[in-house]
């Protein structure tokens, strides 16, 4: 257990340090968990350990690091506090998390080495695989509730099971909060004769999660804006890409930007529209127009937008 509990040591303060040079890349979790371990029959002499009352009661402490919105890393120290068969666990997993909801599933894998009390083999280590899923309660706080099988690598052929829970706080960067734009304050005119008023189009592209093709359906839009285009050869525009907070900073911000040249690409490709005509910025997650904690609030902050200001002069 010492050589497990240095590697997974190593492993998080090395994760740690790199999070402290590029914390854009990824945060660092803390997090508290319980679990019933059904240890192996054949473990202790004469006790049914993988029966619920006789299965160890653990608890947890975990320190991790989320890599960005898919995978995570973490290093975790259990100990039995039922009294019942006395056991101590060391563990490092690895977790894929799937798909952008609140309640997300995953699976994981890692290493671990068990201490029991008189058992017939009192030190054991044993790969592990398991499945669950991940809830977001807020915007730092998770919840994951699991199940997970140990297999000894040992002489052994011990198999262990373990329905586990627990809570990690999650060390992001608090996100933006969008601030209302003051309106500007019109100034008295002396009666002009003539107006300039401003003619606007827009476009609207909603993107699936973690993509940035172009759906069929946005067609009629790009007709309309490829339209006015050709018609005003002086008149240029500017495309914005925006993301969900899924994800870290750094590469929401990278697939913003993606999501922006796939517009500007589209009008260049279908449409003949001049490359210069069209300027594209990426926001990443820092523009949000809904609530990231709903599937719906997030589906719309996957967009692109396109705006054209098209000055014209009439007469009052």
């Amino acid at each position: 257990m010492k050589k497990l509990t240095a590697l997974g040591s190593a492993i998080v303060m090395s994760l740690y340090a790199v999070s402290g040079v590029a914390a854009d890349s990824g945060h660092v979790y803390l997090g508290l968990g319980a679990s019933a371990l059904a240890l192996d029959n054949s473990r202790v002499v004469d006790v049914p350990t993988s029966s619920p009352g006789h299965s160890s009661k653990m608890i947890y402490g975990m320190i991790g690091y989320q890599f960005d919105g898919l995978w995570a890393v973490d290093l975790t120290l259990g100990t039995d506090f039922s009294s019942e068969v006395g056991t101590d666990q060391a563990a490092v997993n690895v977790y894929r998390f799937f798909g952008d909801k609140q309640w997300k599933p995953y699976l994981s894998a890692g290493l671990s080495a068990f201490d029991v009390d008189n058992a017939t083999d009192s030190s054991t280590q044993q790969i592990q695989g398991g499945f669950g899923v991940s809830g977001d309660l807020s915007h730092n706080l998770e919840l994951r509730l699991g199940y997970q099988v140990f297999f000894d690598l040992g002489d052994e052929s011990n198999t262990d099971k373990a329905v586990m829970l627990a809570l990690n706080w999650h060390f992001r960067d608090p996100k933006p909060v969008p601030v209302a734009q003051a309106a500007p304050v019109a100034q008295p005119e002396s009666a002009p004769r003539h107006k300039e008023v401003i003619d606007t189009y827009e476009l609207l592209v909603e993107f699936d999660f973690d993509k940035y093709n172009i759906r069929r359906i946005y067609a009629p839009q790009f007709e309309k804006i490829a339209t006015v285009l050709r018609e005003s050869p002086d008149i240029s525009m500017t495309i914005e890409g925006h993301t969900d907070w899924i994800g870290t900073d750094q590469y929401n911000q990278g697939l913003s930007e993606r999501r922006a040249n796939a517009v500007k690409n589209k009008f260049i490709r279908d449409y003949g529209i001049a490359a210069s005509r069209i300027t594209t910025l990426g926001f990443g997650e820092t523009r949000p127009i809904a609530d990231n904690r709903s599937s719906e609030g997030r589906q719309r902050n996957r967009r692109a937008i396109s705006v054209i200001l098209r000055p014209r002069i009439v007469t009052q």
